[in-house]
């Protein structure tokens, strides 16, 4: 397959500790090339936001890291959780699932997630010089006992997966989004993540340093944090503001 933008590398590991953690040492050590991809049967210290952890059981799951280099301005980093989430979004959509995306990019299927991706950037003054964007997916796991609200592809679909064709579709369609993302097509980028965020425009509960609330969301500023419209007026959260309560 031919890409606009990335060049396709891939590094498959039995086991380790996270392809994130891997990743971000390719980039201290070697010379990384633009759409490098660490992929991992099993990772045993996976992280999640909230600076959380996830588990996974061995060669069931997507587990991968991909490195990119975007140099973009800092100002314009949430627009690498939207790619990221509309890629995985997409790859799924194809399957004939109803996907949203949560805020700021889990992936949902009925209410329930399938998929984690956590972003880190490394900066170069104002400008994003590299960013490993880690995608945990639940593939073929069928015991989801140890997860709160999770699913699998498995489970939602009654069958099994070849990670790799996934993880092709969903590597194919990053590349898209990237190359709108260096095109600055960032209206259309905000668009397409609005299209699909779950629970915009819909009255929810949620919980802040206050307490418990109802709130609409209405959309992300513009460094990224969650506008929830409240009886007392609208205010913006980041992400280790806000609970949803669902």
């Amino acid at each position: 397959m031919v890409y606009k933008r990335l060049e396709r590398f891939l590094i498959h590991l039995d086991r380790v500790d996270s392809t994130n953690a891997y990743a971000n040492n390719l980039l201290k050590t070697t010379q990384v090339l633009n759409g490098n991809i660490v992929l991992a049967d099993y990772q045993i210290a996976g992280r999640g936001q909230r600076s959380t952890t996830w588990t996974s059981q061995p060669g069931k799951n997507l587990n991968c890291s991909i490195i990119l280099r975007p140099e973009v301005d800092a100002r314009h980093s949430f627009y690498l959780n939207i790619i990221a989430s509309l890629s995985v979004r997409k790859a799924l959509s194809d399957m004939g699932l109803g996907v949203v995306v949560k805020w700021p990019n889990d992936i949902l299927i009925d209410h329930k997630k399938v998929c984690r991706i956590l972003i880190e950037n490394q900066m170069v003054g104002q400008k994003i010089a590299s960013s490993i964007i880690g995608i945990g997916l639940n593939v073929n796991q069928s015991d989801m006992n140890e997860f709160d609200r999770a699913i699998s592809l498995k489970i939602a679909l009654g069958r099994e997966f070849e990670i790799m064709e996934i993880l092709d579709q969903v590597y194919g369609y990053l590349d898209f989004y990237y190359n709108l993302l260096l095109e600055s097509n960032f209206d259309l980028l905000l668009k397409h993540y609005y299209e699909h965020l779950y629970l915009l425009n819909k009255t929810a509960e949620y919980q802040d340093a206050a307490g418990k609330f109802e709130g609409i969301i209405t959309g992300i500023d513009n460094t990224g944090r969650l506008i929830i419209q409240k009886d007392s007026g609208s205010k913006s959260y980041d992400i280790k503001e806000i609970t949803f309560c669902y």
